[in-house]
């Protein structure tokens, strides 16, 4: 019934611009114009849902434990050939990039920034989050990882890598302050670490902006709020006010290919006198 329905809704709009335009003749070119702009919308669109299809048909017809399996004869095939590389990585590592990702399957860091093995010190969860230093909080994960990053390690950069559609960010954005909408046991939880990005998001985000621009916006955010977080750690923001790390915030656009990176600015100054 429902396209029965879109059918008679899609001819009778069809009808009323057809109408519109024997009266209206001057609107001709608006609205060729128009119709022009909704035709290349909705070939991207059919474009993209084609893509999406063709991507589930072929993973429906791979055997996810097959895949694995060749994935790493030609892992192993590479390791015989680097040989000095591997021996190496056997007794160390000296990555000079810590990088803290989203868990998202589809934004591996390794394969968007195309690092090889002992390049960079990756830890990954749900919306890049970094919690800020507490012995308290329970999210001793991320700080363990970060210590060991910076203390051990050695590590030159931290980058927090936020993305599009990020499905973390966009719960943060649903979120009510009150509570009244809880919907999981541990998530909302861990996303409250950037409740500020979703109030500065929606300062600076107006009402009619598209909730796309608002999501990405949020991402950014949130990836800004991390990277204060990690400030609060003892270790990193020595390391800053040294000059032996630096702090960067990135944000991958899967949809559009493309990738934006961005430095914290941390500067002490000099303490003034009243």
């Amino acid at each position: 019934m429902g396209r029965y329905q879109n059918e008679g809704a899609f001819e009778a709009a069809v009808d009323a611009l057809d109408n519109l335009l024997t009266k209206c003749p001057e609107l001709k070119a608006t609205a060729g114009k128009k119709v022009e702009e909704l035709v290349k919308e909705l070939s991207l669109e059919a474009k993209a849902d084609h893509a999406k299809q063709a991507v589930v048909s072929h993973a429906d017809t791979v055997d996810p434990i097959q895949k694995i399996k060749k994935g790493f004869q030609e892992f192993k095939a590479h390791f015989k050939k680097e040989q000095t590389l591997f021996k190496a990585l056997a007794e160390s590592q000296h990555p000079k990039w810590m990088i803290i990702a989203c868990a998202d399957s589809r934004v591996d860091p390794a394969v968007v920034l195309g690092l090889e093995l002992g390049e960079a010190f990756i830890i990954r969860n749900i919306a890049s989050l970094v919690p800020p230093h507490s012995k308290e909080s329970g999210h001793s994960s991320a700080g363990s990882a970060i210590e060991y990053a910076v203390l051990h390690l050695k590590v030159e950069h931290i980058m927090i890598i936020g993305h599009s559609r990020c499905g973390g960010i966009k719960a943060l954005l649903g979120m009510k302050e009150d509570g009244s909408n809880k919907f999981s046991e541990y998530i909302e939880d861990w996303i409250g670490i950037a409740k500020h990005a979703s109030k500065s998001t929606m300062a600076k985000c107006a009402q009619d902006c598209a909730f796309e621009d608002q999501w990405a916006c949020c991402v950014k955010e949130a990836v800004n709020v991390s990277l204060w977080n990690c400030m609060s750690y003892p270790f990193v923001k020595e390391g800053v006010q040294q000059g032996t790390l630096a702090l960067h915030g990135a944000f991958f656009d899967f949809v559009n290919g493309a990738f934006e990176r961005w430095a914290i600015n941390y500067k002490l100054e000099e303490a003034e006198k009243f």
